[in-house]
């Protein structure tokens, strides 16, 4: 199996961005060096297990979401769309987007019948 390191980097990128923090802010939070961040962002460097935890960690974020494309999986193509739209939340944005949709769900499940369209 491949691994695609630009895409993890850029996925790296996106989050740091997503939360406004400069390279130096995030490699000082995932204890690695600046400009070893750099080069993990740009795809020139392949981080080992240990510093994709680390910058998970400091990104409040799991090693799932930066290796998504990475795992062989046979989920079915919604469970994965799920986890790209859950990718980059913290915990508690998480539970609160399941929550939104358990509700939402819950009065499908009660209206289905009434729908206007097929479910």
């Amino acid at each position: 199996m491949k691994i695609d390191y630009i895409a993890i980097g850029l996925r790296i990128r996106k989050l740091r961005k997503q939360k406004l923090w400069t390279q130096e802010k995030l490699s000082e939070k995932a204890e690695i060096a600046p400009d070893y961040l750099c080069r993990i962002e740009s795809g020139k460097k392949h981080p080992s297990l240990k510093t994709i935890l680390l910058i998970a960690n400091a990104l409040d974020t799991t090693a799932d979401d930066l290796l998504i494309d990475v795992q062989k999986t046979n989920m079915p193509a919604m469970e994965n769309e799920e986890k790209s739209l859950l990718a980059g939340c913290t915990e508690k944005q998480k539970r609160f987007i399941m929550a939104i949709c358990n509700n939402i769900k819950e009065e499908i499940m009660k209206y289905s019948n009434d729908l206007p369209f097929a479910l």
